[in-house]
């Protein structure tokens, strides 16, 4: 799609799962799409804690939207979006319009307003914060001081990080460092959930809490944060837990710029949408993923829930220019799944979440993120840094400061 258009068949808000695959298949039949994002690519969440323990470079996980064949990707932050017109504002200055709109803009982190959080603990969301926890990783080890390191929340993207920390921090981090003492460090986790993985099943949750133990792991759950500062954080049962680094894996909350007129909310924040993915009252204006949520049925926040609803929104675009009325959309249920450790994963497979654990589980794990990476050259490097570290035990990116690598890097 050629020049500066300001009229598009499609115009999509956000370039995270759901606004990318909306993209890539409305382009795929022939409309004209433009893609607006602020950081003008997409960093896959679900290998972010790979990048925050070296095990996998940045621009592994980053993904350039510009790469994506038939789509104007801007690179620029919506400041608003008019829903009668189809149309946003660019912080640049540009207006664009959409004979249909997209609004994908996910979700960001979610202090819930406990004190020092926002200033000292490190959230992982982004592919900045990713780099950021690596960075300090490495600060607290080469400072040959002793430290602890709390991660908040026992969902999947806690869990995965924790183990994670744990495997590098013990077996990895003493072949790096000689004198570093791996053996003298804990990471804690804390959760209000009284077990880990609380989305999953009972069984899982009883292999995720035995796995993680066994590593080392200290579980602080049915207990809140209650405070973070420069050393730890405070519960708030009153006592306290001294750490060096404090991962924040805690919850999200709706990211979505001024919309006019205001669409209604979930309870949660979310953007409230029909059984269509549209915003009511607005026959051309959809609304998908972590910031979307059906009042009646509400989904997951999954990149596997995005990825169906974008492919969905494009199909149903299409069916509307035909002069066809859009399907209702019903999810898949693909399972869930958690990796805990090196060889250690938890996987509820289908519908009827049937349970795998173990090596097999860590196989079926690392085969499905490889194969939704959104780029070929992407999986090919992950599949290569992976059998790196299997067959050699260490981690070629554990000591990359920040600033050698950034988005697109080996593009």
């Amino acid at each position: 799609m050629g020049g500066q258009a300001d009229v598009v068949d499609l115009l999509v808000v956000g370039g995270g799962f759901g606004g990318l695959y909306a993209a890539r298949t409305a382009a795929h039949h022939g409309f004209s799409v433009a893609l607006v994002d602020a950081q003008g690519h997409q960093a896959f969440q679900p290998l972010l804690y790979q990048v925050a323990t070296g095990q996998l470079p940045i621009d592994v996980v980053d993904y350039p939207l510009r790469l994506q064949h038939g789509v104007e990707a801007i690179t620029d932050r919506v400041t608003g979006i008019d829903l009668q017109a189809g149309s946003v504002t660019t912080q640049g200055g540009r207006t664009l319009v959409g004979r249909s709109l997209v609004i994908a803009t996910g979700a960001s982190v979610n202090f819930f307003g406990v004190p020092g959080a926002a200033e000292h603990a490190l959230p992982l969301y982004t592919d900045t914060d990713a780099l950021a926890i690596k960075h300090r990783l490495q600060q607290l080890v080469e400072s040959s001081k002793p430290f602890d390191i709390v991660v908040v929340g026992a969902g999947a993207t806690g869990v995965e990080i924790t183990g994670a920390l744990s495997d590098v921090v013990h077996n990895v981090l003493p072949r790096t460092y000689p004198n570093f003492d791996g053996a003298s460090v804990t990471v804690h986790v804390v959760d209000r959930a009284k077990v880990p993985l609380a989305h999953m099943l009972p069984a899982s949750q009883a292999y995720a809490a035995k796995v993680l133990s066994e590593s080392g792991v200290a579980f602080h759950l049915g207990q809140s944060v209650a405070s973070v500062t420069a050393t730890g954080v405070g519960l708030d049962d009153g006592s306290d837990i001294p750490a060096g680094m404090v991962v924040w894996a805690g919850g999200l909350t709706v990211n979505a710029p001024t919309m006019s007129p205001s669409p209604e909310r979930a309870g949660d924040g979310r953007i409230t949408i029909d059984e269509t993915l549209r915003i009511p009252g607005h026959e051309q204006v959809y609304c998908i993923g972590d910031c979307a949520a059906d009042a009646s049925a509400p989904l997951p926040q999954l990149g596997s829930v995005a990825k169906q609803q974008g492919i969905h929104v494009a199909h149903s675009v299409r069916r509307q220019r035909h002069g066809h009325a859009p399907k209702p959309f019903h999810y898949r249920d693909l399972g869930v799944m958690a990796m805990l450790r090196h060889y250690a994963a938890v996987v509820e497979a289908g519908p009827r979440h049937t349970e795998i654990t173990g090596k097999p589980a860590f196989a079926m794990w690392l085969g499905l993120h490889a194969a939704l990476l959104p780029d070929d050259r992407d999986r090919v490097d992950a599949v290569h840094d992976w059998i790196h570290e299997s067959t050699t035990g260490r981690l070629e990116f554990i000591t990359d400061p920040p600033e050698q690598t950034g988005p697109g890097a080996r593009r």
